[in-house]
């Protein structure tokens, strides 16, 4: 439902305002045609070595210099509100877990989930597909203005990294 002005916007079903995409496939995008990627709470729902060649197929499309911005649910952060006995965390966005129990097992199996990453290992995967700068960001914050402001989801502690080609 997040369409981006001035963005090509891709999703599974296409809808008029979105290209439908399978992005498990090979993108339809000549190398190095594209300056920026911003990608939302999508490569937890698919698996690791899908996420290592989606990663790598954005890194054959971006220019020289591109940036791939990342975001997705934080490892480190469903943990430590499991181990804190928290399950509130997510009740603005409509999940209330019973028990934290069911909070990690239902953060790391609902919605299609396939893979849940803490920043260490999303960091490493990015790497090990080409990209020669990776950093933290902050939620809606960037050094290159078209990158800020894109997320559409409260914040959550989702990793958050700017990669760059």
């Amino acid at each position: 439902d997040n369409v981006l002005d001035g963005w090509a916007n891709i999703d599974l079903e296409s809808n008029g305002e979105v290209i439908g995409w399978n992005l498990t496939d090979r993108l339809p995008v000549c190398t190095g045609n594209i300056e920026l990627i911003f990608c939302e709470h999508f490569i937890e729902h698919i698996t690791l070595k899908q996420a290592q060649i989606f990663l790598g197929d954005c890194y054959r499309v971006l220019q020289s210099g591109g940036i791939l911005r990342v975001s997705t649910p934080n490892l480190k952060k469903i943990i430590a509100e499991y181990l804190s006995g928290r399950t509130l965390e997510w009740c603005d966005v409509g999940w209330s877990p019973a028990t934290p129990c069911q909070m990690v097992n239902e953060g790391f199996r609902l919605w299609g989930h396939q893979y849940v990453y803490d920043a260490d290992e999303l960091k490493q995967v990015l790497e090990e597909a080409g990209y020669r700068k990776v950093t933290q960001v902050a939620w809606h914050e960037s050094k290159t203005p078209a990158l800020r402001k894109l997320e559409c989801r409260p914040y959550h502690g989702e990793i958050i990294l700017e990669a760059v080609k």
